[in-house]
């Protein structure tokens, strides 16, 4: 995935990180993403392709509305499981929000690796739907 930011791509283009990282499901089900710069958001096609054996693939992704729950540290499997578990029963008792059935959890990752813990900032996130 940095590779292909910093120009191992068709193009050679490199582009500028943005944050956040995204991550999602565990072992080799895992995926990782993150949003392109601006600068490729109003073409679809205008995102520099990735090379023929890469498994980096470009994709847009719909809006949707989602809980948030925010938290320090390094974001470890632990610290993801604890948070998710905090924010599925905060929505359980929300009067307004419920989360999306078999919703998954999203990681979203702000800081570089050599942030200090206590400096960084991590979310875990759940599509929600309004309740009934």
């Amino acid at each position: 995935l940095a590779g292909y930011l910093f120009g191992k791509n068709e193009e050679q283009t490199a582009m500028k990180m943005t944050t956040p990282v995204f991550s999602e499901g565990e072992g080799s089900s895992r995926t990782m993403s993150f949003v392109l710069p601006s600068d490729y958001w109003q073409d679809e096609g205008a995102a520099p392709k990735p090379l023929s054996d890469s498994v980096v693939r470009v994709s847009s992704v719909d809006g949707c509305d989602r809980a948030v729950l925010a938290f320090p540290g390094f974001g470890r499997k632990t610290d993801v499981e604890t948070r998710s578990s905090r924010l599925r029963e905060i929505l359980e008792s929300d009067k307004d929000w419920r989360a999306v059935d078999d919703a998954t959890v999203l990681l979203a990752q702000y800081n570089d690796p050599f942030t200090p813990p206590w400096k960084r900032r991590n979310e875990v996130s759940l599509s929600v739907e309004p309740r009934q």
